[in-house]
């Protein structure tokens, strides 16, 4: 693969069509006040005029764009070479590469194409190489060629800087390990979609859209339409706010119906692939030595039905991740996640069992839940009578306060420790010693007094930080966690 390649014509439709969005994105408001707004038959033309010339000249781009653009695997480098004036070559060493991530949109799919991502470690907002429209069984060529050369690139100097890391791959190596599937039932998706947490995400994109539009565009007439809800009685305002509430549920499931079907988890080698999509397809591919820690979360709407999620955080990869991390299981009984995890990734299945914090923790954590009990008061006195309802709240509060203690813990089991605690959902972290790039006490004066500290570790997670933290564990505890930390850094120092 020395020769020059260029990728599939179809990008200059994909260039196209992300050139268009751009622009839209940035000039529609004032385009749109100078069209609609402005009453000189001259300005509009003129305005018509520069959007069709603008036209042509993104398609003459995008054309350019792609003719111009080539890669090649030489000299353990991924090479590309882009550009008709302003000329630039990136060279990537292929040992710097972590993860290498196959999706199709609509246009790749007509086509029959992928879009091919190289990331490496330096955790930019965007790919390192994006290879927008080359054919399924070119990007199984490339992901092969670059495989086979960053063996050969690293040989025996994989994890020489990490000796337990390196005994446990060479025990691997030796071992045959069969493929692990799991593929999502259309009842678990359905699950899935129906508890998740789309629906706030798509009442604040509704908000934000209103607020954006309403300062262009006059939207009186669509206020006119509600407005006899200024005069109707609270079961029509509740009635109606059921109604639109429903209705973003519904958006929700189908968003996360789109987003999570064909759901499929391979264990391949050293490797975990993920699959999922419908109308977009996405394949992320992570390596087994760049999972930092594994994620167990369990919402208010989940945790009574006994169901989690689980998320793999992964070094390398871009910033804009969702929530820095790769889903490995959308929605799961907690019975079987030990189970799965012990087949896919049997470094980091849970235990049970932790180590629970001591009862004298209990009211710090109903004082901390409590701050918002101090907004009554003044909610009260300036909204009566609707401000009084804000006093249903505080039983929530002390249960959320209750239920944070009753989840918190740790637990040390060999090389890993679980950490769990709750904000308004339960996260339960498993962290591998060697992962953990730091091990923090903390202790404020109150917590002095009654011998009691917080407890924090941290992972790499792209560009940023992943962070775990349990409140008010025993201080003689974190005395323990601090030893058993600091082993490792003795053996590997």
């Amino acid at each position: 693969m020395s020769e020059p390649r260029r990728i599939h014509p179809a990008a200059v439709i994909l260039n196209f069509i992300k050139g268009l969005v751009e622009t839209v994105k940035n000039f529609i408001i004032p385009f749109g006040v100078v069209l609609f707004l402005n009453q000189s038959h001259t300005v509009k033309m003129l305005a018509i005029a520069a959007a069709v010339l603008f036209f042509i000249a993104l398609v003459v781009t995008s054309i350019i764009k792609w003719s111009k653009f080539t890669y090649r695997i030489e000299e353990d480098e991924l090479r590309i070479e882009e550009g008709l004036i302003n000329k630039k070559k990136r060279y990537i060493p292929i040992e710097r590469i972590q993860t290498i991530n196959t999706s199709a949109g609509l246009i790749q799919q007509i086509f029959k194409l992928v879009k091919l991502q190289v990331e490496t470690a330096s955790g930019g907002t965007e790919a390192e190489v994006s290879l927008v429209a080359i054919t399924q069984a070119e990007a199984e060529r490339i992901q092969q060629a670059l495989f086979e050369r960053k063996k050969a690139v690293e040989g025996t100097e994989a994890a020489v800087t990490d000796p337990q890391e390196e005994t446990a791959a060479e025990a691997e190596e030796t071992a045959e390990e069969p493929q692990m599937m799991y593929k999502m039932t259309g009842q678990e998706l359905l699950t899935a979609a129906s508890t998740s947490s789309g629906i706030g995400v798509i009442i604040s994109g509704v908000f934000a859209f209103f607020t954006q539009v309403d300062d262009f565009f006059d939207l009186d007439w669509l206020y006119d339409r509600f407005a006899f809800l200024n005069s109707a009685g609270a079961t029509v305002i509740a009635l109606a706010a059921f109604v639109a509430l429903f209705i973003a549920w519904l958006l929700s499931i189908v968003g996360m119906l789109l987003k999570y079907a064909n759901f499929t988890v391979v264990r391949k080698e050293k490797e975990i692939v993920i699959s999922r999509g419908l109308i977009e397809k996405h394949q992320i591919t992570i390596p087994l030595q760049r999972i930092q820690a594994i994620k167990i979360k369990e919402s208010l709407i989940r945790q009574p039905f006994g169901l989690a999620a689980v998320t793999i955080v992964s070094a390398g990869g871009n910033v804009l991740e969702e929530d820095k991390s790769a889903v490995l299981f959308p929605i799961i009984s907690k019975k079987m996640i030990k189970q799965r995890l012990g087949e896919l990734i049997p470094d980091y299945a849970p235990e049970d069992d932790l180590n629970r914090l001591p009862k004298r923790a209990l009211r710090r954590y109903i004082l901390r839940a409590s701050w918002p009990v101090l907004a009554v008061v003044p909610l009260s006195i300036l909204f009566p009578p609707w401000g009084y309802l804000s006093a249903v709240l505080i039983p929530f509060y002390w249960i959320i306060g209750y239920l944070s203690y009753r989840d918190a813990g740790w637990k040390i089991s060999g090389s890993k420790i679980i950490m769990s605690s709750r904000f308004i959902g339960r996260t339960t972290a498993v962290i591998q010693r060697r992962r953990m790039q730091v091990f923090e006490v903390s202790r404020s004066y109150f917590q002095r007094r009654r011998q009691l500290v917080s407890i924090h570790t941290s992972t790499k997670s792209s560009a940023l930080m992943e962070k775990f933290s349990v409140a008010d564990v025993e201080e003689k505890d974190s005395d323990d966690i601090f030893a058993w930390y600091s082993y490792e850094k003795r053996v590997n120092g």
